[in-house]
This record gives C-alpha cells, sequence and structure tokens, in this order.
C-alpha cells in the first residue's frame, strides 16, 4: 500500500503517516501513532527509498572502496581482517542512519571510475598506494578519507591508520627477549612498500638496537596465489630442517595460522619445533591452538574514526586534512617457545 491510501483507511493526512515513519510525533496523540504503526505492520509497508534520498538531497549512502592486496586473486573479502573491518565500517555507517555502498577493487582505474560515478555523500577507500590517493583526490570532488593508506613526508590527507612499525618493533623485542636470534621475517611482496615496509622496518630497528644483524636472505617472500603457497610452506620447513631458523615472523595472521595448519599436517609442532607470529588478532589469531602470539590492532575503532572524519569533513566541522595513527599491542599466545628465560610475565592478551 502506499501512505496515501494508508491515511485514508485511518481518516488522517499523508504527513501524519509520513511523520510516524520518519519518527516525528510530537504534534500528534500517541494513540494516533500507535493506530499508524499498526497499520504499517499490516501492510508491511516499505519506504519508498529513492523518494526520501531526492527529499532531502541526499542519497544517504557512503561508499566503502576496498583495494587491500587480494591473498587468493579475487577473493579479498574473504580474510578475516577486512571482513572485520568492512562489517565494523558498515556498522557505524548505519549508527548514522546511512547506508553503505561497497566495491572489492582489482586497479587503481576501477577506483578512480566508481569514485567519479557513484552518488554517494562521501567515500572511505582502504589500502592505496600514496601516489593513487594523489591522482584520486585530483579527479573527485567527493569527500573522502583513506584508511590504511600510507603518504610521504610532509604530504596530508584524511587518513586513518596504526602504528605499523612500532607494532612490528615491539614484536620483534619480545622474540629477542626470549632469546631468538635467527628470526625469519615472511611478507608477500617482493618489493616492500606502505605496509609492509613500515612493519619491516620496526623489526629491522629492533634487530639493530640488539645487536643483530639483518640481512636480506632474513626476508622470506610467500605467494599471494593460494595454489603456490604450499611450495613455499615446503621451502620453509626445509629451512627448519637445516637449522636456519627458530621464529617465522609473518606480516599477518592469515598466513601465520595457515603455516601453522600445514605445519601440523607435516607432522611438526609449534611453538615446540618453530616459533610463529603474526599480525592484526584477528578472528583465527584468536580460535587457532596454541593462540597465536601477534599484534593486536583494534578494528572498530579504526572504522568509528574513519567514519567519524568522514561526517566530519561533510558537515563541515574538520577544514584541514585529518591524520590519526592508532596504537598497537602485543598479544603473548603461546606460539613462541622461549630459549632463555626472558624475566616476563608471558600472559594472553
Amino acid at each position: 500500500m502506499t501512505i496515501k491510501q494508508i491515511a485514508d483507511s485511518l481518516g488522517v493526512s499523508t504527513a501524519t503517516v509520513s511523520n510516524v515513519i520518519h519518527g516525528h510525533l510530537e504534534k500528534m496523540s500517541p494513540e494516533t501513532a500507535q493506530s499508524i504503526r499498526e497499520q504499517l505492520e499490516k501492510y508491511q509497508y516499505i519506504p519508498n527509498m529513492g523518494a526520501r534520498m531526492l527529499a532531502k538531497g541526499d542519497s544517504q549512502i557512503v561508499g566503502v572502496i576496498t583495494n587491500y592486496p587480494n591473498r587468493e586473486e579475487k577473493l579479498a573479502l574473504q580474510d578475516p581482517f577486512v571482513s572485520e573491518m568492512l562489517g565494523a565500517l558498515e556498522n557505524a555507517i548505519r549508527s548514522r542512519g546511512y547506508f553503505t555502498m561497497l566495491y572489492a577493487a582489482q586497479n587503481a582505474a576501477e577506483i578512480h571510475r566508481i569514485a567519479q560515478t557513484w552518488n554517494a555523500m562521501g567515500l572511505i577507500i582502504m589500502g592505496l598506494q600514496a601516489n593513487q590517493c594523489r591522482e584520486l583526490m585530483q579527479v573527485t570532488g567527493k569527500p573522502i578519507v583513506f584508511v590504511d593508506c600510507y603518504f610521504d613526508r610532509g604530504e596530508t590527507y584524511n587518513n586513518i591508520g596504526l602504528d605499523d612499525r612500532e607494532g612490528m618493533y615491539r614484536l620483534t623485542r619480545h622474540l629477542l627477549s626470549l632469546g631468538h636470534r635467527d628470526i625469519l621475517y615472511i611478507g608477500d611482496q617482493p618489493i616492500l612498500w606502505g605496509l609492509d615496509a613500515c612493519r619491516q622496518a620496526g623489526h629491522i630497528q629492533a634487530l639493530d638496537e640488539a645487536g643483530v644483524g639483518w640481512s636480506q636472505e632474513r626476508y622470506f617472500c610467500i605467494a599471494k596465489d593460494r595454489k603456490r603457497r604450499p611450495a613455499d610452506f615446503d621451502r620453509l620447513i626445509d629451512r627448519l630442517r637445516r637449522g636456519l631458523d627458530t621464529a617465522w615472523m609473518f606480516i599477518s595472521d592469515y598466513y601465520a595460522v595457515e603455516a601453522m595448519a600445514y605445519l601440523h599436517d607435516q607432522g611438526l609442532r609449534v611453538p615446540a619445533d618453530i616459533s610463529v607470529t603474526g599480525f592484526d588478532d584477528n578472528l583465527l589469531a584468536r580460535m587457532v591452538r596454541p593462540r597465536l602470539t601477534t599484534v593486536h590492532q583494534n578494528v572498530s575503532k579504526k572504522a568509528d574514526w574513519a567514519v567519524r572524519t568522514l561526517f566530519g569533513v561533510v558537515e563541515g566541522d574538520l577544514e584541514a586534512p585529518f591524520t590519526l595513527t592508532l596504537p598497537t599491542r602485543v598479544v603473548r599466545g603461546q606460539s613462541v617457545r622461549p630459549l632463555k628465560d626472558s624475566g616476563e610475565s608471558i600472559q594472553n592478551g
């Protein structure tokens, strides 16, 4: 039924029915409001969202574009961190009465096309390189907040990020305190940039401070293609059997937990045979046993700040570019074996 039909059936105006739909009940009796609600429920009335948006002059849509690196070809949204981030963003956007339009981009050209053609009040874009951010700002006039984008010194954009360097620095120090020196750092990029470069920089800083030399031989590039990763895991196991490593530091929990499962299938034990760490403290890290030692980031807070910043820009509360770097903390699970008494109290979470 239409609003007019419902109004006619009750002998009230269409404006009165519309006020109930939108929660404006100040000028009507509770009895009238209740009667209208009952009719709306009886006929399962669904508001015409297009009409509502046109009336308000606002699309009520926030565009969310993810460009996080795909670890399984086109299945990036299956990554627990990415899905947790998107869920937190959608919840924060919905809490403001807006709707989320999502696109998982494969390249910069797709992002440019979507940014220019979507009828969104603003965009939240995740995982771009610095040069892609610059290009995007030049081709669209929409308000944009970047998440997990890494800029050159002196560049300022609306960006909500993480202190990746400090997180990996502290995690490396934790391993060093337990006596580990033969640490292999494992990422998925032949040439590190952005997030991976920041994390590796923290790793190398901690090694340098401890007087432990680092060389390119201490970096292992794992394949993003899932079908190719078993061969990489076999090469890692070969290193283990040759006594080259006591600990593997993965760039993410996703890879760390996958490696732990592969090791288990080969009859190898974590941490008895090799210590393993990750980064993110996602659902996999919390569920796997032994519990993964990792670096925690608050995904909900990151999403909340991204949405808060976007609405601040749209509503004029934020004029200058706003940049926020959120803190991290080490989560000490049971996936790292102490090679010596560190004097630390090893506790979960």
